[in-house]
């Protein structure tokens, strides 16, 4: 059952979106803007460096934020977010404190759960709603209990999110990667699946969404054995000049037989048994 709702990892990789008008600053609209392609950059670069530069932008943007910010702590909640769960993807390929880091996406949940909460969907951006289901989703990886509790709370967040900007590709695949892992009686299934991504296609407009839009495109066909398919959309995500390292890999992944999305399910460790010192009370 833990293979349930894996769907995580992919998540963080798909992480794109932009807040309303009327409800945070076109600040934060701005740097969210900007990281969605920069943080497609970062996965070429080495893990040192990326947490060095994340952590630079957070600070840069986190000083900056009181005097420009309409809702500070939905702002705050946002970037705090944004910028820790691209932090934990590069941790996820080094020898990080995984209990540690579990441990602050979990604070990053449970505030982004209470800010969510003392507001109207209205004044709520989809921004908001996109990051809270990405750091819900890391935080329930590799935790039978947590993915029981939460799985459905993730797909509601990203519904929550193509409500509040249907024209916002990434909400579609974090759908779609929902789906993916999720079984049909849960509304999941590859089918479901790529009808998501085939939206997400329709209103990719940022380079950094193309990219990610591409990617699971490419995969979603390799999975059903359209190997043409998946290098034509794999070579799209190439021509972008965004960095080659995630994308050459994917290829010698696919030559080995195997998807990304797979790939992505046996890092997780969500096939294997959390230690014991490593769960807390939710995941008991």
């Amino acid at each position: 059952m833990k293979r349930f709702i894996f769907f995580a990892l992919i998540v963080s990789f798909f992480t794109v979106s932009l807040g309303a008008e009327d409800v945070i600053s076109e600040f934060t609209r701005q740097k969210v803007e900007d990281f969605v392609t920069y943080r497609v950059i970062l996965k070429s670069v080495n893990h040192e460096d990326a947490w060095k530069k994340i952590d630079e932008l957070k600070k840069e943007a986190l000083a900056e934020l009181p005097e420009h910010a309409k809702d500070f702590e939905q702002e705050k909640c946002l970037l705090e977010s944004l910028y820790f769960a691209e932090y934990y993807e590069h941790a996820l390929n080094s020898s990080g404190n995984q209990k540690e880091l579990r441990a602050e996406m979990k604070r990053l949940m449970k505030n982004n759960f209470a800010c969510i909460e003392k507001r109207k969907d209205e004044q709520v951006c989809d921004w908001m709603f996109q990051l809270t289901g990405d750091v819900t989703a890391y935080y329930m990886t590799r935790s039978v209990a947590a993915t029981f509790f939460y799985g459905m709370k993730v797909k509601g967040f990203y519904e929550r999110a193509v409500e509040a900007n249907k024209k916002r590709a990434i909400s579609y695949v974090s759908l779609g990667n929902w789906c993916f892992y999720a079984p049909g009686i849960f509304g999941g299934g590859k089918t479901r699946a790529r009808r998501h991504f085939e939206s997400a296609l329709k209103c990719a407009e940022i380079p950094g969404e193309k990219y990610l839009v591409y990617i699971a495109l490419s995969q979603i066909q390799y999975e059903a054995k359209k190997t043409a398919a998946a290098k034509g959309y794999l070579q799209k995500a190439v021509d972008l000049d965004l960095g080659r390292k995630d994308l050459d890999f994917i290829a010698r992944c696919n030559e080995k037989g195997y998807s990304y999305f797979q790939y992505l399910r046996n890092r997780s460790g969500i096939d294997e048994e959390m230690a014991e010192d490593e769960k807390d009370d939710e995941d008991r």
